[in-house]
């Protein structure tokens, strides 16, 4: 947590310190903001779920902003291939939580912010607990998961949700949930109103890669739709904003209905409770893929990627495989691989590898059905398995 300088404190004339008039001076000017906005900021508790591409750009605005509580919730640490986006973050810090890191970045822009770094993972089991005494909840992760946690969580909490995604060159942003007109007792529709279900695989950056600005542009959208909500100033009709770079325009807004009379989280016959233990997020959301940091499947070694009589597959895109790739390896990307099998050559013995190991196990599915007499098998953990465990020299990406 920090503090304010010592020697800077505000006294009864002046609810603000010399440095804060002089620090929120030209946002303070604004009419729609003024000093009033100035001490609902200060007054304010933000809960912000993630500290990476989103998050970075977000709460480096709301901190510099001056609102006045930020509580920081990330378990992950910040890597190399972070940085092209993370912008709190820097080549020093790799390996430091990011909760942390960002703390650490935030308190040098703004002493004035009072920071809780929450080193640790959003769960159905604590999300109540971890999100209650806030006045907003920020989702800034690329997890369905996550996603659909903090929606159930806010809703709960009766709580407004502000949530962003942003992948490869697209990104959208909204808010979702809470009060939107107090006196004539209307909401507006939460996470599940829109999307009741997980509709096909999202993906994420480190899957799909992205653009680092495309993360700025909807981490700064995002923090101005949170201090919207904190001064008052909220949009009265809610808006779903859709950022496609080199798009025109660059973003497009459409309107939101309003809530869904069948949605389980926030309808009349709402079956989600505060037991969100109960709800199986894994499932829901998919959550049964690869375990991508275990090695490889029963029966095989990585010493037999080196035989030459083994086929070796990467069903990485061109692209990625242009990045890297073991010698005496194949590209056949996965796409290519489902709609025709018979692209990979013939031969008893065929090994797929791929970046981290989930699309490799795809493929070698669909060949075990085309060749039920081969024997197909896929590199668990991928490349990313080979740099840990053979050749430390191999770039990860």
């Amino acid at each position: 947590m920090t503090t304010p300088p010592p020697g800077d404190a505000a006294d009864e004339a002046y609810p603000l310190s010399l440095d804060e008039y002089a620090r929120y001076g030209r946002q303070m000017m604004m009419d729609e903001w003024g000093l009033p906005g100035q001490l609902k900021l200060k007054a304010a508790r933000v809960a912000v779920i993630g500290a990476g591409g989103l998050g970075c750009p977000l709460l480096q605005y709301l901190a510099g902003a001056g609102v006045g509580t930020i509580t920081i919730f990330d378990h992950d640490t910040v890597s190399a291939s972070n940085l092209h986006r993370q912008v709190l973050h820097t080549t020093e810090r790799v390996g430091m939580n990011k909760a942390l890191s960002a703390c650490v970045a935030l308190a040098a822009l703004n002493p004035h912010v009072n920071l809780a770094p929450r080193p640790e993972p959003i769960l159905p089991s604590t999300a109540l607990a971890q999100l209650a005494g806030h006045d907003l909840v920020v989702d800034c992760t690329d997890r369905p998961f996550t996603r659909y946690l903090a929606n159930d969580a806010a809703v709960r909490l009766q709580l407004p949700l502000v949530s962003g995604a942003a992948i490869a060159g697209s990104g959208q942003w909204a808010v979702y949930g809470g009060v939107l007109d107090a006196a004539a007792g209307t909401r507006r529709a939460c996470y599940r109103c829109l999307w009741p279900r997980v509709v096909g695989d999202p993906g994420s950056c480190a899957d799909n890669g992205v653009w680092g600005p495309v993360t700025g542009l909807v981490g700064t959208a995002m923090a101005s739709e949170v201090i919207k909500i904190l001064i008052g100033k909220a949009d009265a009709q809610p808006l779903l904003h859709l950022l496609h770079l080199g798009g025109s325009p660059l973003v497009r807004s459409v309107r939101m209905r309003g809530p869904s009379a069948k949605c389980v989280a926030c309808g009349p016959a709402a079956e989600i409770t505060d037991d969100l233990d109960a709800v199986g997020y894994d499932a829901f959301c998919g959550g049964d893929a690869v375990d991508e940091s275990t090695g490889l499947v029963a029966g095989g070694g990585l010493a037999e990627l080196l035989s030459p009589q083994l086929v070796l597959v990467d069903t990485r895109p061109p692209t990625e495989f242009g990045i890297c790739a073991l010698p005496h390896s194949t590209n056949i990307p996965l796409q290519t691989i489902l709609a025709t099998p018979d692209a990979v050559p013939p031969a008893q013995d065929i090994l797929f590898i791929c970046r981290r190991g989930n699309d490799s196990q795809i493929a070698a599915a669909r060949l075990r059905t085309a060749r039920p007499d081969a024997r197909v098998r896929d590199v668990r953990g991928g490349l990313t398995a080979w740099s840990r465990d053979v050749d430390a020299k191999f770039p990860v990406y």
